[in-house]
């Protein structure tokens, strides 16, 4: 094939989509993995065993249930809410994009605050939405006024707020969310991914702010990334909306059975959410207590720290020796910023001993 027919074929693709760099992640192999924010602990044997025992007794040869009301009346009898009120994806990113996609035309607002999540920046630019970024203090707290402000304007047809933010750890109040709620025509999205390592939420908004979207994901706190669970909860009458945007038959029979048990663990998951509570704050303090490095306090299962040194130095530095974390360096204010997902308590101490010993060859580097 001729090179005029191929750069004919890519110009069929959005110039959105072409102008984009897309989602990417640095991904060697090391022996201690805290880049991704997952949880450190997998799920029970004896669980798997249930899981997988059920699946068996399927029928693969089947579609699962049009509706999975099994599934939605489990988690919403879990909030207190009918499962009108519930819907389920393949991980909360889809659903979130499902809500772009049942909102956003071309030229339409959406407000984010920055730094923030980028997926959400990536799905607003493939809609065609013109983005209105709204910046943390400088402590990476919310700014709430500016987000009320920006957000009233009569063209805002979405806000999204990740509470616990992710890469900050930074967390806005649900009295914070209502103004803005109480503020703007749009939807406000309020992405919950690590709602069981900060215990504040947004739920009961729900029935005062029918303009309110709640996702939460199965792949922190439940221990289950691998298999790509999600869900939202809104007013029923916005549920009945946004499940025209999604695909049918989205999320497998295997996983639908997961999602009914799982959510069902909710003494397993006190108990892992308050050992990585423990160790985030451990991790924090050792974190405080290394010169050259600033961390911020956090509501979920990372830490975003902040060093003197090159965060490229310090992050292959790191790498070299077996401990993988996240560069956010590229991220609005944060050129000197890394996320060190909380692991298990060795993961943990490999970590800190692992950057203490790359800060110290740095300084004996400069020194020389």
């Amino acid at each position: 094939m001729d090179e005029k027919p191929r750069n004919a074929a890519v110009r069929s693709v959005k110039a959105a989509v072409r102008a984009m760099s897309g989602y990417t992640l640095v991904q060697p192999d090391c022996p201690v993995k805290l880049n991704q924010n997952e949880c450190p602990f997998d799920v029970p044997e004896d669980l798997k065993r249930e899981i997988v025992d059920e699946a068996l007794a399927a029928n693969w040869g089947r579609y699962p249930g049009f509706v999975p009301g099994e599934v939605k009346e489990s988690i919403g009898k879990r909030h207190g809410l009918g499962p009108g009120y519930v819907l389920i994806g393949n991980g909360s990113n889809e659903l979130i994009q499902a809500v772009f996609q049942a909102t956003i035309a071309t030229g339409d607002r959406v407000v984010l605050p920055a730094p923030t999540f980028t997926l959400y920046a990536l799905m607003g630019r493939i809609a065609g939405a013109d983005i209105r970024t709204v910046y943390l203090k400088a402590d990476m707290s919310f700014d709430v006024d500016r987000l009320v402000e920006e957000s009233a304007h009569p063209e805002v047809r979405l806000v999204v707020l990740c509470s616990p933010n992710n890469p900050t750890g930074s967390m806005i109040s649900p009295a914070d969310t209502a103004r803005i709620a109480e503020e703007t025509d749009g939807l406000v999205v309020v992405d919950e991914a690590y709602y069981e390592f900060g215990g504040v939420s947004c739920v009961e908004l729900i029935s005062d702010y029918p303009n309110i979207v709640i996702t939460r994901t199965f792949s922190k706190a439940l221990g289950a990334a691998g298999l790509r669970l999600g869900y939202l909860v809104a007013d029923q009458a916005l549920t009945r909306e946004i499940e025209k945007v999604e695909l049918p038959y989205n999320v497998n029979i295997i996983s639908l059975i997961a999602a009914r048990k799982l959510i069902a663990q909710e003494t397993l998951i006190e108990e892992r959410a308050a050992i990585i509570q423990s160790e985030r704050q451990r991790v924090f303090q050792a974190l405080l207590n290394l010169p050259g490095i600033r961390p911020y306090p956090s509501h979920a299962n990372f830490v975003l720290f902040e060093a003197e040194r090159p965060v490229d130095e310090i992050f292959h530095g790191l790498i070299d020796r077996g401990v993988l974390i996240r560069d956010v360096s590229r991220y609005p204010m944060l050129e000197r910023g890394m996320r060190v997902t909380i692991g298990l308590p060795e993961e943990n101490d490999a970590f800190l001993t692992t950057l203490r010993d790359v800060l110290a060859d740095q300084g004996r580097e400069s020194a020389n």
